[in-house]
């Protein structure tokens, strides 16, 4: 299978011309790895070759969907009757690898970036949006006549004060109902609120209990009457930072009650694996700069450090592996585990850059 991820980033890739150089390179690269390859029989050489040029042709058309999209993954195999293209939300770095199973390394750090829900109000105005921080778009927008302030003393004023407060009520309400619907409707990991501070409080009492359960502390703090969309995914982009650190803190904190007590969590590359391999794995961590090379049977899948002959599983053959993270990530996926790149922490340094929380 050969696994191609084009870079789209628009400060460089933005033009037809630069696109068209990325993928000449990469198909050039992935050539002259197919020339060089001594491991290959004829058959497959001859698929190979035909999957490369499908890449070609496809990525020099007009059909690719640049738009929109940070970058591109394509998965080719003739041999499995596969042609897969899918959007990236972020830019990821241009590579190419062929191999026997998908590289899927860069989707997972794509599908690592959480949905988040965010309802923006003040008394009169509301907006309710929704997606990737960096891709978050509008879904509703209220803009609400709720009658101003009185300023005549006495009763009158009394009960228009309490007229006032019942249409902002009534305003709120119909912004939280939004919320509640899009969240039903749709998948998103999190939720949150912006607004003045006396506002949000009487906002919060009309969400449901689904979004309150995932409602993040703090208030996204924009001026909802002047802040464009880039100034609201700046402000969220805070919280989210935060969320990020706490959700990983959490996990270490998990993993380091269970590491060298017996307990649910194993660190370093050997125990790693063989959490891995016995299939235990709740979730995998790992640090960005984790690799190393390996071994992977071509029969059951065993990972090892170091290839010894035969898998001493099964007797099978063995495959070396040059990147032992993504062999590593495979292996987790294949169990249903969650993979975590940690990326605010030091704590795995000590475990040489990975470890896992286990099921059992």
């Amino acid at each position: 299978m050969i696994s191609l991820y084009l870079d789209l980033d628009p400060e460089r890739f933005a033009t037809p011309p630069a696109r068209s150089a990325q993928i000449r390179s990469l198909i050039d690269q992935a050539a002259r790895e197919l020339d060089a390859s001594d491991g290959l029989s004829h058959d497959e050489l001859v698929t190979l070759r035909a999957d490369l040029q499908r890449l070609d042709s496809y990525l020099s058309s007009r059909e690719p969907p640049f738009q929109g999209a940070g970058a591109l993954g394509v998965f080719c195999s003739g041999a499995d009757d596969l042609f897969e293209v899918i959007q990236l939300s972020r830019p990821t770095s241009g590579r190419v690898v062929i191999g026997r199973s998908p590289f899927v390394e860069p989707l997972v750090s794509a599908l690592q970036q959480r949905r988040w829900l965010v309802a923006l109000v003040s008394r009169r105005l509301g907006r309710v949006l929704g997606g990737p921080v960096d891709q978050l778009t509008e879904h509703q927008n209220f803009d609400e006549y709720v009658h101003g302030q009185h300023d005549q003393g006495g009763w009158s004023q009394a009960r228009y004060e309490r007229s006032v407060e019942k249409d902002t009520d009534d305003h709120l309400r119909r912004v939280a109902e939004g919320v509640n619907q899009r969240w039903r409707e749709q998948r998103f990991d999190r939720a949150a609120v912006g607004g003045p501070v006396e506002i949000v409080p009487r906002l919060e009492a009309f969400l449901s209990a689904e979004v309150k359960a995932c409602l993040v502390p703090g208030r996204v703090e924009v001026d909802l009457s002047s802040a464009g969309d880039e100034a609201i995914r700046g402000a969220l982009a805070k919280l989210v930072l935060k969320d990020e650190e706490e959700r990983e803190r959490e996990a270490l904190d998990r993993l380091a009650a269970g590491v060298g007590s017996g307990g649910r969590g194993v660190g370093g590359p050997e125990d790693t694996l063989e959490a891995l391999n016995e299939r235990r794995v709740r979730v995998l961590l790992l640090e960005p700069g984790f690799d190393r090379q390996g071994a992977r049977c071509q029969s059951c899948g065993l990972l090892m450090l170091q290839p010894s002959g035969a898998c001493p599983a099964d007797g099978g053959a063995l495959e070396t592996l040059e990147h032992m993270r993504e062999g590593a990530i495979e292996a987790a996926l294949a169990q249903g585990a969650e993979v975590m790149v940690v990326r605010h922490h030091p704590d795995l340094g000590p475990l040489q850059g990975v470890g896992a929380i286990l099921r059992f």
